[in-house]
């Protein structure tokens, strides 16, 4: 069963080559902050994955000549995990920033800035590297009965919806959800699960949840193809015991010796084996006769029978 470590090791397998803008894009929109201080402008990402740590420390050295180092907290209860800082100061934060459509600049200020999940996202490419991040930053899987959950968890209502809708754009459906003032995009769908991997390129994910969609729709089809056995020997045993019941009835009435030769020799058959399938017993009889000829002499003996109770009513 897909587990949320075995997502986050291929997904980190996917930035081994290094992280694109769209990816630093959702990092500073989901763990990204900036601010300013007696020293300046500066830009804090945090995140609870190492990995992620290191790779934003090397694309802000690679892209911008910026030495910088990765912190590490641990928090207080020794049961929640480590966060991972990297903070870039000055002209690189901004620069950096306005790079990626986050801040426009005017005279090295401020003057807007753009946080919405939209940006730096032109290609399918980008997507992928987006969501990568988006689920790095604030997804996961859980167990849900049988199956997994997917989940993604935000702070902000806007980010929420506009994830969604990059989603949708490629036919992911994502439910929403809202509690303790924190907002939640997530999926028990199996083939959803899959189709999401698959748009970030994560094939060992996608895969396993394709495997889990056969195995389901074998285990169904075993389990309709024995419900629908049980509902025939269900109607194969209520008829046995209809014929049953009008062979004994014309046994009560002492007509049973009168019928014709061909009716009671199924009848009497009937009697001996009233268990047995029509099927099984066509071949117990010592002449040839089609299962579909046993069953039209047992309906020319209920025919027989229905007349009988007519007259003595």
């Amino acid at each position: 069963m897909l587990t949320d470590m075995m997502a986050k090791e291929e997904l980190h397998s996917l930035l081994e080559g290094g992280i694109g803008d769209a990816f630093v894009s959702a990092l500073l929109t989901f763990g990204g902050e900036l601010g300013r201080d007696e020293k300046g402008y500066y830009l804090l990402v945090t995140t609870q994955d190492d990995l992620v740590a290191l790779a934003f420390a090397q694309y802000v050295k690679d892209g911008y000549s910026y030495a910088v180092e990765v912190g590490m907290i641990q928090p207080p209860d020794k049961r929640r995990n480590k966060i991972y800082s990297v903070e870039v100061r000055g002209r690189r934060a901004l620069e950096l920033l306005s790079d990626l459509g986050k801040v426009k600049l005017l005279n090295g200020a401020v003057v807007s800035m753009d946080n919405g999940v939209k940006s730096r996202i032109s290609s399918h490419k980008d997507a992928a590297e987006y969501v990568i991040a988006a689920y790095l930053s604030v997804g996961s899987i859980s167990r849900a009965g049988k199956g997994v959950r997917v989940t993604f968890s935000f702070e902000i209502e806007d980010y929420a919806d506009a994830f969604a809708a990059l989603l949708l754009h490629y036919g992911i459906a994502l439910n929403k959800s809202e509690k303790a003032g924190k907002y939640f995009l997530s999926t028990r769908s199996a083939q959803i699960i899959s189709d999401l991997f698959a748009l970030v390129g994560a094939s060992k994910c996608a895969l396993a949840m394709q495997d889990k969609i056969i195995t389901s729709e074998v285990k169904n089809n075993i389990r309709r193809a024995e419900l629908l056995n049980a509902a025939n020997l269900d109607k194969a045993m209520i008829a046995a015991v209809k014929q049953y019941n009008d062979v004994k009835y014309l046994q009560s009435r002492k007509r049973l010796a009168l019928l014709p030769p061909e009716l009671r020799v199924v009848a009497e058959a009937r009697l001996k084996n009233p268990d047995l399938s029509l099927e099984a017993l066509r071949q117990s009889l010592p002449e040839n006769i089609s299962k579909s000829g046993l069953y039209h002499r047992f309906e020319k003996i209920a025919e027989i029978v229905r007349r009988m109770k007519e007259e003595e009513e």
